[in-house]
């Protein structure tokens, strides 16, 4: 890896903006380049959950950039995703960071980019701590690197074509669900949604968002797997007359489960409004003519895609609903030439996380957050705290002066 000058000035700084339509392609190119199918950087996510994370991003020397102005985990820089200069694109986040007084802490990286983080703090403390020391003899660069895995975030992927399949033993569980749907509704039907169609989904949406009095808090929140869960949905009902507007006077004064499902709600307006411009796919479950659920996904990257909405209402939940559409779409994923299908993280529901789990996922892909703390101090001019004996791994002895703490879970 490309060694970066400690106090190397570099000129362009990252211009961050709010995600537009327009940022489609350059930002999926990016994203095709680095190999990465996390859901969180699939453009229909960034665009879509812009305004409930503050999403920031910039699309500048063969990367894309992202900044979340979020809570836990959705806080931070993440990893510049793209192909060109690695090493530079990391200094210029340090840079701005730097810049902008921004903590400088990385979210949602996956694990191999995890152990990037580690390699270039390790390479750039070292480069500091020789700077330092041709000054004045006595600095001593230090990178502290926090390392915390939030099990809610991993994504679940897995075989489209098994999904689609549902063989074996393994899914016998999945297939009786499926055969108590077929049994209690014999007229019904998976349609793709287009223009004809395209408000019965987000009629499917209100009607969850309503829920059903006997299973009120029950099902879980902002989900897309909730066969496992229930029926119905919060225990207070989102106003879904004028849902969209996060700049309302009252909306302070809102829980934040309600927050969330509006949310929600906003971002399936947002997704069926430009479901064409977005390139999304999805589909509407009906019984006898009625929508009873629907399902909304995109491509992450060739042959990856990313449920983000699946909601089946009322009954037909608790008679197999989600099993049927989730088959039903794999099926025709399969046909568009789906290889593999994320259905995001379990933001740490214990049934959500029994539902996923069900499915057997063929990739848990963990994401991680970093939080660098660097700091200066004085030593003797040779402390082998601040210079590493010759031979030797620098990144694995106990001397060297880029250090983790935390959980280390790579």
């Amino acid at each position: 890896m490309k060694a970066i000058e400690f106090g190397e000035n570099l000129k362009t700084l990252i211009n961050f903006k709010t995600p537009e339509l327009s940022d489609m392609f350059a930002a999926r190119r990016a994203l095709a380049d680095s190999g990465y199918i996390g859901s969180d950087a699939g453009f229909a996510n960034v665009y879509l959950l812009r305004k409930k994370y503050g999403t920031l991003i910039a699309l500048q020397d063969g990367f894309l950039f992202r900044y979340y102005n979020g809570q836990g985990s959705r806080r931070g820089y993440a990893f510049p995703l793209g192909e060109g200069d690695l090493p530079q694109a990391l200094a210029a986040i340090e840079a701005d960071a730097r810049e902008t007084g921004r903590p400088l802490e990385f979210c949602l990286v996956d694990e191999p980019r995890a152990q990037i983080l580690r390699d270039y703090f390790a390479n750039t403390g070292m480069n500091r701590a020789d700077e330092m020391n041709s000054l004045d003899g006595r600095g001593c660069a230090r990178a502290v690197l926090h390392f915390e895995n939030n099990r809610g975030d991993s994504d679940y992927i897995y075989s489209a074509e098994s999904l689609a399949m549902l063989a074996g033993n393994t899914y016998r569980k999945k297939r009786n669900h499926i055969s108590r749907f077929t049994r209690t509704y014999a007229n019904f039907e998976l349609r793709e949604i287009t223009d004809e169609n395209i408000a019965d989904a987000l009629d499917v949406e209100k009607l969850w968002l309503k829920g059903d009095a006997a299973d009120v808090g029950k099902a879980s929140v902002n989900t897309n797997d909730n066969a496992g869960c229930a029926a119905g949905a919060a225990s207070i009902e989102p106003s879904v007359e004028q849902p969209c507007d996060c700049a309302e006077a009252a909306w302070a004064e809102r829980s934040e489960d309600e927050k969330s499902r509006m949310a929600e709600y906003c971002a399936i307006v947002e997704a069926l409004e430009n479901f064409d411009a977005l390139s999304m796919k999805g589909a509407v479950l009906y019984v006898a003519g009625v929508p009873v659920g629907m399902t909304i996904a995109s491509e992450i990257a060739s042959g990856v895609w990313d449920i983000h909405f699946e909601k089946v209402i009322g009954e037909y939940a608790v008679n197999g609903g989600y099993a049927v559409i989730n088959k039903l779409f794999a099926e025709r994923l399969v046909g568009a030439g789906a290889r593999l299908i994320n259905r995001e993280e379990d933001i740490n529901i214990e049934g959500l996380r029994k539902a996923k789990l069900s499915y057997y996922p063929m990739i848990l892909l963990n994401k991680i957050h970093a939080v660098i703390d660097s700091e200066t101090s004085s030593s003797h001019p040779r402390d082998p705290h601040c210079h590493p004996r010759e031979g030797g791994d620098p990144i694995s002895r106990p001397d060297f002066n880029v250090m983790w703490s935390g959980p280390d879970v790579i």
